[in-house]
């Protein structure tokens, strides 16, 4: 048996899933008959009531318009985040309050640079409470999570509450730029930082990369010019930055731009998120720059997941730890860190994904996750890991007395 202490988990979206945590989870459906029986079985019977699923991988199944066409409003949401499925009942009730989602539905492009706001509007559907946020964490804490980062915040009853609560000593948010900059100097207080977003995501084959086995929509979300302004007015406001770039086309974009800051604005200030298919090269130029990259190990199984879609060199390039550990030189815990974006949160498939992973070159040994995972104390509590090397199998039992 071996003791760990709790995670911190540097990338989530800690009140989105909190409010979502009244949806059903279709996170471990493989088939599409199940899963129809689930959310046949779990809508609701009110025709003005969305029932919400999330977890949907479309790399198993697919939804048509005649799939649920008599059901009343659905939402299913595909893990990523970045893909939805609506029947025609949910799209009537949202084209009142949302028409722009509606018109651009099937412009992956619009959705993309629209994604925060459909985030927002889906989760908002479960009105914020302490009381919802208190239990979520708790159930968080009986995973293994102690500390969370949630990189999308923009709801002032979430703001005025965390800015008169000791939670934000477990708490940490970022938010958009647009809403950032529109805030007075006392409210940005509350902030960690800003959150931009490059590209797109693999399950929606939008995440900037050169080629797709299928047909795909690879995106960067912004111009070069574009970019660069912005990333200009954030760094030059001294507010930490935390960049989405999953591609290497995108992160390739994202350096070329930093490498023209000054380097004092860059140190520490810079984070590169989820850079699942960074490169050597791209690794020197980032570790060079002081960029800090948080990464997520339970995306190891993007390997396997979305082999669909990934030609093969994608997907022994996802996630190369022992590359940016061994040859770049980032150190766990300092300037590599470790989240989950939710997909799932906790301490299990972050733990096997790392150290039993799908591809080699994701490895990581028990002292690296700790250093890049975990809070640097006991004090709430434990992780207990029984790790059998024979059966690649891992049992962890958290333990602690605390209670949000």
């Amino acid at each position: 048996m071996i003791r760990i202490p709790l995670l911190k988990d540097n990338h989530n979206h800690l009140f989105s899933y909190a409010n979502l945590s009244e949806s059903v989870s279709l996170f471990d459906i493989t088939s599409k008959k199940y899963a129809t029986k689930i959310i046949t079985n779990n809508a609701s019977s009110n025709k003005s009531t969305f029932s919400i699923f999330t977890g949907w991988f479309d790399s198993f199944y697919t939804f048509n318009n005649n799939d649920f066409s008599n059901l009343p409003p659905l939402i299913i949401c595909n893990n990523s985040l970045h893909n939805y499925f609506l029947n025609n009942s949910a799209k009537d009730l949202i084209i009142k309050d949302f028409p722009e989602w509606i018109k651009n539905f099937d412009n992956q492009n619009w959705i993309e640079k629209n994604l925060l706001s459909i985030i927002e509007y889906i989760s908002s559907i479960f009105e914020f409470s302490a009381e919802k946020l208190k239990a979520f964490l708790n159930d968080s804490l009986s995973k293994g999570v102690i500390s969370h980062s949630d990189m999308f915040v923009r709801n002032p009853e979430i703001i005025e509450f965390l800015r008169n609560s000791n939670l934000r000593h477990f708490i940490e948010i970022w938010t958009d730029p647009g809403f950032y900059f529109a805030l007075n100097d006392k409210k940005k207080e509350v902030f960690k930082g800003v959150k931009i977003f490059t590209d797109g995501a693999i399950g929606t084959k939008t995440a900037a990369i050169d080629s797709y086995k299928t047909t795909s929509n690879p995106i960067l979300i912004h111009s070069y010019k574009d970019l660069s302004e912005t990333l200009e007015k954030i760094i030059q406001s001294k507010t930490k930055v935390a960049i989405h770039a999953i591609g290497d086309i995108a992160i390739e974009q994202t350096l070329r731009i930093i490498e023209n800051f000054k380097s004092c604005l860059i140190e520490k200030q810079v984070r590169l998120e989820h850079v699942q298919f960074i490169n050597k090269q791209q690794a020197l130029k980032a570790k060079k720059l002081g960029i800090v990259l948080c990464m997520q190990p339970n995306f190891n199984m993007d390997s396997i997941i979305y082999s669909d879609r990934l030609p093969e060199k994608y997907i022994v390039a996802n996630n190369p730890f022992r590359m940016l550990i061994d040859e770049a030189g980032f150190v766990p815990g300092k300037d590599l860190i470790f989240g989950s974006d939710g997909m799932p949160t906790g301490i299990n498939e972050a733990i096997r994904q790392s150290l039993f992973p799908p591809v080699p070159s994701q490895r990581l040994n028990l002292e690296e996750f700790i250093e890049a995972y975990c809070v640097n104390s006991l004090e709430y509590g434990f992780i207990d890991l029984d790790i059998d090397p024979l059966k690649n199998k891992i049992i962890s039992s958290v333990i602690t007395e605390f209670c949000f």
